[in-house]
C-alpha cells in the first residue's frame, strides 16, 4: 500500500528531486517525526530534531526500531545534502554512511544502488566528482555550484595544486551542454551546422545557441566556465564575512559589479558576472594586496547581493539575527502577571531607549529592506502574548517575526521616536516619516513613511511605507503590449491635455507616470510634479512634497505651478473637487497634465470624475486617455513548471476573456474564436502550454517579482460624446472593446499565456 504523501509537500518534494522513494514505515508507524520534519524542513530546527531522533539518549524511543533509525538517517543525509551549511557536524556518525546497501524500500538514485553521502554534500569539490555524480548533483541545482565557505576552501585546495574542479573541464562546449541537460543532439547538430556557414564560421559555438534562441547567454556562460575550470557560486546561498565584504569600498563593489567571496591565504576570490572578458583584475589585485581568482556568478545575483548594502549577510542569517534578538528580549522580558495592573506596571518597566529595544527595531528595517519589502507591520491582537511583524513583498503578506507583548509599547514608542510624533499621545492617528541611515556613516538613506493607529484596549498598531528613491522603470519593462506602448506615447507627447493614471493604492500609478515623464523629461520642457511622498527622484524635475499639516495641498502647489511657467505638470492624486478642477483648468490652457486617480477601470472614471465636480464638457475637450492597471505577481522564472493545458481550462479561460469585455458568456464558435487565436499565437503544434508556480530559494511560493495589468481608454470623438452625455460606464467600455481596448482581466490572461503569471494571480488582481 502507497503511503499518502499529501500531507508531506516539502519532504515529498525532496524525495522525488533526489529520486528517493518515500519512508513508508514512518508514515505508517511514526507520521509524528515526519509532521515535525515537514514543519521544519529547511532549517535548523530541522537539523536539531535529526540529530536528536539519531544522535541522543531519548525516553521516548521505545519500540523505534532500526529500520525505522535509518529512514531518519537517510533523511537526516538527504537534509545535509541540500542545506549544507546548516548541516555539517564532523562528530556525527551517520555523516557519510550510505544507507542504500541496508536500504531497499527507498527507490535508487538514477542507475545502481548509490546516494549522495554526506561527505560528498558538505565537500562537493573536495576532488574533481564522476560526470554521473556530478550529473546526478547537478540534476536538482542545475550546476555544480559553491554554496558555502566550506566548500569555497576545497575548491581554493584544487585550483591551488592545478586539479580540475569539474569531471567535465575541458571537454567541447555542446558536450557540456548535453551533458547538463540543456541541449539535445539534435538541436546541437543544427547549431553546428550554422556555424559552418560562410558568415558564421568564425562565430563560438555558444554565441550561435545563444542567437539562434536554443540556450539563453547564462548558460553559455556556466558552460564556458565548467570548460575552463572557473568555479562558480551561488551568491544567493553563500554566506560572506563582514570583513571579507569590507575590504574593497562598496562603491567600487557598485561600480565594477563585483562581490569578494573570500580571503584566503594567498588569494581573495571575487564574483564577476563576466570573467572572460574582466579587465580590472590588476587593479584590485593591487587594491587588496593579494591575487585575484574571479568566480562566476550571473549579474541579477551580483547586483541583489549589493543591494544589501555591504552587509556581507544572507536574508537567512539576518532573520536569524533578529530572531535571537528577540529570544533574548523574551528572556529579559518582564514575567506576565496575573492581576493586569502588574502586567501593566511590568510593561511600562521596559523604555524606549533600551538598548534591545533600539536594536529590534532597526534590525526589523534592515531586514525588511534586504528583503525588498514595501511595507512593515507591528501588530498586536487581543488575547495574543507576543507581538507579530509582518513584511508586504510583491503584494502579499507574510510573517516575519515574533517579539514579547511587554515590549509592544516600547517598540511603538521607538519608531515614533524616530519618525518625530508624540509619544504620548495614543488615542489619535499619527502619521511621520523617518530617513533611515542603512550603514552608519554612509550617505544611503531610505525614507519611511510611518502611520501609527490606536486599535481597542489602547493598543497602536505601526504601518511603515518603504520609499525607495529608486530609477524610473523604462515604459517597455512595465508590462504594456507594444501596441499600448504605441498609443500611450503618441498620446502623451500632445503639448496639452489630461492623462489619468486609475488604479487602487498600491497598484504601480505613481511608477507608470515616471516611466511617462522620464521619456518626456527634456531640456527643453519644464516639469513640475506634486507627490505626496515623492518615491521617484529624477534628475531635471522639479518635484515638490505636499504637506498638509502646514498648507500645502495638492490645490495649493497647483495653483502654483501655473505661475511658474510649466509645460507639463503631473499630480500625485486628485483627492478632491478643487484639485480636480484646477488640473482640468490647466490641462486647457496649453499644459499637459498627468495625475492618478482612485478608479476600478478606465471606463468608470468619468463617474468619479463627475462627482468631484468636473465639468462634463470641458472633461471631453481635455481628456487624452484613461489608463487603468494592477500589479500582479510573476512566476519565478528559475523553478516555473511549464505544462500542456488541458481543453477545459481554456475554455474556461476563454468564458473569462469573453465575459470580462461583453459581460455575457461566448457562443460555441467565438469561443472557438478565441481559442484558436490562441494557438496561432501561443501555440507549439497546436498545444498550449501553461506555466505553475513551484518555488524555489531564489522566490517566495514560486513568484518573483510584480508585472502589470492594463487597460487603455483612449479618449476618440465616440468617447468624447459619451462623455458629454454622461453615459454609464459599461457604455464606455462597449466603445472602447468596439476599438480594440483590452479590460485589465484580459490583459492578465494574455500575461497568464506567455508564461509571466497564472490565473490565480489575475483572479485576485481584477475581477
Amino acid at each position: 500500500m502507497e503511503p499518502d504523501t499529501t500531507n508531506y509537500p516539502k519532504l515529498t518534494e525532496a524525495l522525488e528531486r533526489a529520486h528517493l522513494g518515500f519512508p513508508a514505515l514512518l508514515a505508517d508507524k511514526y507520521p509524528r517525526i515526519l509532521e515535525q520534519l515537514e514543519r521544519t524542513w529547511g532549517s535548523k530546527e530541522a537539523v536539531q530534531y535529526l540529530d536528536s531522533l539519531v544522535m541522543e539518549e531519548r525516553g521516548d524511543r521505545a519500540g523505534f526500531t532500526i529500520e525505522a533509525l535509518r529512514d531518519v538517517g537517510k533523511l537526516k543525509q538527504l537534509h545535509e545534502y541540500i542545506y549544507p551549511e546548516l548541516s555539517i557536524n564532523p562528530y556525527d556518525p551517520f555523516s557519510g554512511i550510505n544507507f542504500a546497501e541496508d536500504f531497499a524500500d527507498f527507490s535508487t538514485l538514477s542507475e545502481g544502488n548509490e546516494v549522495f553521502s554526506a561527505t560528498e554534500a558538505g565537500k562537493p569539490f573536495a576532488s574533481a566528482p564522476s560526470p554521473e555524480t556530478e550529473k546526478r548533483r547537478t540534476s536538482r541545482n542545475g550546476w555544480p555550484l559553491i554554496g558555502s565557505q566550506h566548500q569555497l576552501r576545497d575548491t581554493a585546495d584544487l585550483l591551488r595544486h592545478k586539479q580540475p574542479i569539474y569531471a567535465m573541464q575541458g571537454q567541447p562546449i555542446g558536450k557540456i551542454l548535453i551533458h547538463f541537460g540543456c541541449l539535445d543532439e539534435e538541436t546541437l547538430s543544427q547549431a553546428e551546422a550554422a556555424q559552418d556557414h560562410a558568415g558564421a564560421k568564425h562565430k563560438a559555438l555558444g554565441q550561435v545557441l545563444v542567437e539562434t534562441g536554443a540556450i539563453d547567454d547564462e548558460i553559455r556562460m556556466r558552460a564556458l566556465c565548467v570548460q575552463a575550470g572557473i568555479p562558480m557560486v551561488d551568491l544567493s546561498s553563500i554566506a560572506v564575512p563582514n570583513e571579507t565584504f569590507r575590504m574593497i569600498p562598496i562603491e567600487k563593489l557598485r561600480e565594477k559589479l563585483v562581490v569578494p567571496l573570500s580571503n584566503q591565504d594567498d588569494a581573495v576570490f571575487l564574483a564577476v558576472h563576466d570573467p572572460f572578458t574582466f579587465t580590472d583584475l590588476p587593479f584590485f589585485s593591487f587594491l587588496v594586496g593579494k591575487k585575484i581568482v574571479p568566480v562566476y556568478s550571473p549579474k541579477y545575483e551580483i547586483i541583489n547581493r549589493l543591494n544589501l548594502y555591504g552587509s556581507g549577510r544572507t536574508v537567512h542569517e539576518d532573520r536569524e539575527e533578529f530572531r535571537n534578538l528577540a529570544k533574548r528580549a523574551n528572556e529579559l522580558a518582564p514575567k506576565r502577571s496575573a492581576a493586569p495592573e502588574q502586567s501593566q506596571q511590568s510593561a511600562a518597566d521596559v523604555s524606549e531607549n533600551d538598548s534591545i529595544i533600539i536594536n529590534m527595531v532597526n534590525q526589523m528595517i534592515v531586514n525588511a529592506i534586504h528583503e525588498k519589502a514595501s511595507d512593515i507591520h507591528v501588530e498586536l491582537f487581543q488575547n495574543n502574548n507576543e507581538s507579530n511583524i509582518r513584511f508586504r513583498r510583491d503584494g502579499k503578506m507574510e510573517h516575519f517575526s515574533d517579539f514579547p507583548k511587554s515590549y509592544h509599547n516600547a517598540v511603538v514608542s521607538r519608531i515614533k521616536i524616530m519618525a518625530g510624533l508624540d509619544i504620548s499621545e495614543r488615542r489619535r492617528p499619527q502619521d511621520g516619516k523617518i530617513s533611515f541611515n542603512l550603514n552608519h556613516g554612509d550617505t544611503n538613506h531610505i525614507d519611511l513613511r510611518v502611520a501609527t493607529i490606536p486599535t481597542v484596549y489602547g493598543i497602536e498598531f505601526v504601518t511603515i511605507r518603504i520609499l525607495t528613491a529608486s530609477e524610473p522603470l523604462p515604459l517597455t519593462k512595465i508590462g504594456m503590449t507594444d501596441q499600448e506602448i504605441q498609443i500611450f506615447r503618441d498620446v502623451f507627447q500632445r503639448p496639452y491635455g489630461l492623462i489619468l493614471v486609475c488604479g487602487p493604492t498600491g497598484s504601480g500609478k505613481t511608477t507608470t507616470l515616471h516611466s511617462v515623464l522620464s521619456e518626456l523629461n527634456t531640456d527643453d520642457r519644464k516639469i513640475w510634479t506634486a507627490e505626496d511622498p515623492v518615491e521617484i527622484v529624477q534628475p531635471h524635475l522639479c518635484q515638490v512634497q505636499v504637506n498638509s499639516k502646514i498648507g500645502l495641498t495638492f490645490a495649493n502647489v497647483l495653483r502654483s505651478f501655473m505661475r511658474a511657467d510649466p509645460d507639463i505638470i503631473m499630480i500625485g492624486e486628485m483627492r478632491d473637487e478643487e484639485t480636480a478642477k484646477i488640473a482640468l483648468e490647466a490641462s486647457m490652457t496649453g499644459h499637459l497634465v498627468l495625475s492618478t486617480l482612485h478608479t476600478n477601470s478606465a471606463s468608470e472614471t468619468m463617474a468619479r470624475l463627475t462627482d468631484l465636480g468636473v465639468d462634463p464638457f470641458n472633461l471631453s475637450d481635455a481628456l487624452l486617455a484613461i489608463l487603468a492597471q494592477r500589479l500582479a505577481r510573476k512566476l519565478c522564472h528559475a523553478c516555473a513548471r511549464k505544462e500542456e493545458a488541458s481543453l477545459h481550462e481554456l475554455e474556461e479561460m476563454a468564458n473569462e476573456y469573453y465575459y470580462s469585455a461583453y459581460g455575457k458568456s461566448p457562443s460555441m464558435s467565438e469561443r472557438e474564436t478565441i481559442l484558436q487565436s490562441w494557438r496561432d499565437r501561443f501555440g507549439d503544434n497546436g498545444a498550449i502550454y501553461l506555466h505553475r508556480a513551484v518555488g524555489c530559494k531564489k522566490c517566495t511560493d514560486g513568484y518573483s517579482g510584480r508585472i502589470g495589468l492594463f487597460e487603455l481608454l483612449q479618449a476618440t470623438t465616440e468617447i468624447r460624446h459619451l462623455i458629454r452625455d454622461q453615459v454609464s460606464a459599461a457604455d464606455y467600455q462597449a466603445a472602447g472593446i468596439k476599438e480594440g481596448m483590452h479590460t485589465l482581466k484580459q490583459d492578465g490572461i494574455i500575461k497568464v499565456l506567455q508564461g509571466i503569471t497564472d490565473m490565480t494571480q489575475v483572479h485576485s488582481a481584477c475581477v
